[in-house]
């Protein structure tokens, strides 16, 4: 049974790991990310270090910041460009999504 606990704890690790390459990858730092999240720096230096874990809402803040599915994060599967490119259309603003619309149509008319 001690096995096992080692094992998720090595996984958490590994997730918070994940988490602050990703951080790291898209030029925020600690303390920037800690305040677009709304927590302390200290905290999310014990998050990165895998010594305490995170809230859901702390987890999606994450991947809405960095553009990363939850399941990256947590089993480290990579996302295809498509599925990148649909979350970031989603997480576009309502008002902005006829500007989307109308670049893309004529990006399309180029080709």
């Amino acid at each position: 049974m001690e096995k096992a606990s080692t094992i998720l704890s090595l996984e958490v690790i590994v997730m918070y790991l994940r988490i602050r390459k990703a951080r790291e990858d898209a030029g925020y730092t600690r303390e920037q990310f800690a305040e677009l999240l709304n927590v302390s720096n200290s905290y999310l230096a014990e998050v990165e270090r895998g010594r305490t874990g995170v809230s859901l809402k702390t987890l999606k803040a994450i991947c809405n910041l960095l553009g990363l599915s939850a399941d990256y994060l947590i089993f480290g599967n990579e996302r295809s460009q498509d599925d990148m490119l649909l979350d970031k259309i989603h997480r576009v603003d309502d008002k902005y999504l006829p500007l989307l619309d109308s670049i893309l149509n004529q990006l399309l008319a180029l080709q």
